[in-house]
């Protein structure tokens, strides 16, 4: 039963890390809201998986945990700006023209507007690595470290 599980969990990881690296890089390039919303998807769906098998892998399940717990961290900044700007420009659109709630409004719209750039930079300065490593190698090595953990007795 552990061996299947450890084979199981060996192709799920495999299968979402790949994704994530080949989506990823066009999400992240392009900026665009769709792209960037299936990165966090992809990202939070290999970070459960990899929740799921920790207790299979062990201590090399630390790293790549908080490494995707990170990424989830900056695309959700993103997320939550792009939501802000989406929400006060419909309802900036519904406001008449001389209300006096449209300066606030306008405000707030500007304000998600910088914020969206603030988490794009965040998100692009992570994923090139602009302190060291670009994201996707250091997250490809940590996986594989953790995959490795699984001997070929228990798992392939």
């Amino acid at each position: 039963m552990a061996k299947r599980f450890g084979e199981a969990a060996r192709r799920t990881l495999e299968r979402g890390l790949a994704r994530l690296l080949r989506d990823g890089a066009g999400a992240v390039q392009s900026g665009k809201e769709d792209d960037l919303h299936a990165l966090r998807i992809d990202v939070k769906r290999l970070r459960y998986n990899l929740e799921f098998a920790a207790p299979v892998l062990g201590e090399g399940a630390r790293e790549p945990l908080a490494l995707l717990a990170l990424a989830q961290d900056c695309l959700g900044a993103l997320a939550d700006a792009d939501t802000f700007a989406r929400t006060y420009a419909v309802m900036l659109a519904n406001l008449p023209a001389q209300s006096d709630l449209r300066p606030g409004l306008e405000r707030l719209c500007n304000d998600a507007a910088r914020e969206r750039v603030r988490a794009l930079e965040a998100v692009r300065a992570l994923w090139y690595g602009s302190q060291g490593v670009p994201y996707p190698d250091k997250l490809a090595a940590s996986i594989s470290a953790a995959l490795r953990s699984l001997s070929n007795d228990d798992a392939s």
